[in-house]
């Protein structure tokens, strides 16, 4: 495991590696996948990315189970 403090090479999509400190690139990383990577950008790397978003914008369009349940007026 590498310190956050550490410097850390990433991808970038247009202007490829970027030497930064750990703390920097995982948050690049984390909050623009299909921006920043940890591995030089392939189709590979690209489709694996955006597959990822694809499943986190898919586990929250479902609302947590009882959510939406509606209030009943009939009492108990």
């Amino acid at each position: 495991m590498t310190s956050l403090i550490q410097p850390r090479t990433v991808y970038h999509r247009a202007t490829g590696a970027t030497v930064m400190n750990g703390v920097d690139a995982a948050s690049a990383v984390s909050n623009h996948p299909l921006e920043w990577s940890y591995e030089p950008w392939t189709d590979e790397v690209l489709a694996r990315a955006e597959a990822n978003m694809r499943r986190e914008a898919e586990l929250n369009a479902v609302p947590i189970v009882g959510a939406l349940k509606p209030e009943s007026n009939d009492g108990p």
